[in-house]
C-alpha cells in the first residue's frame, strides 16, 4: 500500500528527478539573487544554531546528516510557536544569531527587508530545488524584497517536510458513541460532535489561547470560502477581501455554532495548545483539528485508537483542500556556515531524508519508492495525494502579516464568548490586512 500511495505522490506532485542530496564537493557561482554559492561541505569542525518553533521531524533529519557529516553539530533552540512568532527578528539581528531558522512569512515581512534572511536563489541553481520540489510548496517561501507580496521574486527558505492540518480522531472514543465510519461532509462531522456529546465525553478539544483555535477557523474556511481568495489574501495580493465571500463567515459561524452546542471544553478559550495535546492524547476529547506535526505523539499515546481525516467538504463531491505547507527553513544572513547551512536543506528535502521524516508522521518533500509505512502514517499520505489532486494546500492565514496571529486568536476568542460576530470576526481579519497594505 505504502508504495503504491508514494508513487502516486510523485505523479501528482509532478516532482522531477532528484539532483543529488548535498553531499557532492563541487562549487557553483550565481549571478542571480545571493551572489556566488558553493555546494562543498567544510570538513572542518562546525556548529550550526537551528531555531524552530513546532514540533517538525528536526532531529531525525539532524541525526541523519550528521552521519555524511560528523564534523558537524547542532544546537537545537525550539521556542513555543507565539513567542517565536515575535522573537525571531530579535534573534537574526543580534549578535550571536541561529544560523538556520524556520521560516514563517508573518515576522518576514520585518526580516526580509531588512536583510537578515539569506536569497538562496543561487543555491536553488546550484542543488536543481526548484527542478525536483513541487511549485505548490515553494510558492510562500518566494517573495519580492519588500515582503509585500508573496508568490513570485526571491526563494528565502526551503521545504523540510509537508505539513498538513487535518482531523485526528480517538477511535476507541467514537466507537463507543456508535459512530463507525469517518464523516464526508462538514454536516456529518457536527452530527458526529453531537453523539460523542451524548455519550458524556469531550467531542472536541480546542485551544483558543493557542494557534488550534484560528485553524479550525482556517480549515472550515477552506471547505466554505473561495481557496483561490484565501491564498491571494495570504500572499497579500493587492485588492483581495476576505469579506467579498460569505463563506469566510460561515466558517466563523459554524465555529461559534459549535460552541453553542457545547462541542468544546468550557475552558476552550484559555486552553494553550499543549493543553489540547494532552487532552485529546489521553482520550478527554474525541477530536483535535490540527496538524500532522502530532502525528507521532498521538501515535505514541493510542497506538491503533488514534485515527486522521481531512475537513470533509459542504458535499462528499467537493474536491480536498487543507491547510498546510512544506515546513520550511531559511539561512541567517549573518551566519557564518552558509554552505553547510545549505547543505542541511538540500539534504532535508532529497529522498535521503525520506524514511525519517516518514517515521516523525510527516509526507516527504522528495518521496522515496524504497519508503513503507503502514497506520496513520499511511492514511495522511493517501490524504495528502487527495489534497493535491483537489484544490491543494493552503498557506496558513496567521503568514497574512505579522500581526495576524493575534488578531486571529484573539478574534476565535470573541466567537466562542459570543462577544464577537461571525461578520465582526472577518472584518478584523480584512481591517489588520488592509493596515500591512498601507
Amino acid at each position: 500500500m505504502r508504495r503504491n500511495l508514494i508513487a502516486a505522490a510523485i505523479a501528482v506532485t509532478g516532482v522531477l528527478a532528484l539532483a543529488g542530496c548535498g553531499t557532492g564537493g563541487t562549487t557553483a557561482t550565481s549571478t542571480s539573487t545571493g551572489g556566488a554559492v558553493s555546494t562543498k561541505v567544510p570538513d572542518t569542525p562546525m556548529t550550526l544554531t537551528v531555531d524552530y518553533a513546532s514540533d517538525p521531524p528536526i532531529t531525525p533529519l539532524v541525526d541523519g546528516f550528521k552521519k555524511l557529516h560528523p564534523n558537524i553539530k547542532f544546537k537545537l533552540v525550539q521556542t513555543p510557536f507565539a513567542d517565536y512568532q515575535t522573537s525571531l527578528k530579535l534573534s537574526l539581528s543580534s549578535d550571536n544569531p541561529p544560523d538556520i531558522v524556520q521560516y514563517s512569512p508573518g515576522p518576514m515581512r520585518a526580516i526580509v527587508p531588512a536583510g537578515l534572511v539569506q536569497p538562496l536563489d543561487g543555491y536553488a541553481k546550484a542543488y536543481g530545488w526548484k527542478e525536483r520540489v513541487s511549485p505548490s510548496l515553494l510558492g510562500m517561501l518566494t517573495s519580492n524584497k519588500s515582503a509585500t507580496e508573496y508568490g513570485s521574486g526571491t526563494l528565502y527558505a526551503m521545504p523540510g517536510a509537508v505539513q498538513m492540518v487535518g482531523v485526528f480522531y480517538n477511535k476507541k472514543l467514537t466507537s463507543a458513541a456508535g459512530i463507525t465510519t469517518v464523516p464526508e461532509t462538514v454536516n456529518e462531522l457536527g452530527r458526529d460532535l453531537a453523539k460523542v456529546k451524548r455519550s458524556g465525553v469531550t467531542p472536541m478539544t480546542l485551544p483558543a489561547l493557542g494557534v488550534g483555535g484560528f485553524q479550525l477557523w482556517s480549515a472550515l474556511a477552506n471547505v466554505y470560502g473561495n481557496v483561490n481568495t484565501f491564498n491571494k489574501w495570504v500572499e497579500g495580493v493587492p485588492g483581495t477581501s476576505l469579506t467579498s465571500d460569505s463563506g469566510f463567515s460561515k466558517a466563523a459561524k459554524q465555529v461559534q455554532d459549535w460552541a453553542k452546542d457545547g462541542y468544546f471544553s468550557s475552558d476552550a478559550s484559555a486552553l494553550a495548545d499543549a493543553d489540547a495535546i494532552a487532552a485529546f492524547s489521553t482520550g478527554k476529547a474525541a477530536y483535535y483539528v490540527t496538524g500532522n506535526w502530532n502525528t507521532e505523539a498521538f501515535s505514541k499515546a493510542l497506538g491503533d485508537d488514534v485515527g486522521f481525516f481531512l475537513m470533509p467538504g459542504t458535499s462528499a463531491s467537493q474536491a480536498a483542500v487543507a491547510t498546510g505547507s512544506g515546513f520550511p527553513y531559511s539561512i541567517s544572513a549573518k551566519s557564518k556556515h552558509k554552505a553547510a547551512a545549505a547543505a542541511f536543506l538540500d539534504y532535508m528535502s532529497s529522498k535521503a531524508s525520506a524514511q525519517a521524516i516518514f517515521d516523525s508522521g510527516f509526507v516527504p518533500v522528495i518521496p522515496d519508492s524504497s519508503v513503507t509505512d503502514e497506520g496513520i502514517s499511511g492514511t495522511i499520505q493517501n490524504d495528502y495525494t487527495k489534497v493535491v489532486k483537489g484544490k491543494g494546500i493552503a498557506p496558513f492565514a496567521n503568514w497574512a502579516t505579522s500581526s495576524m496571529i493575534d488578531t486571529l486568536t484573539a478574534g476565535v476568542q470573541g466567537l466562542l464568548s459570543g462577544s464577537t460576530t461571525p461578520d465582526a470576526y472577518v472584518a478584523a481579519l480584512q481591517s489588520d490586512w488592509e493596515k500591512s497594505q498601507q
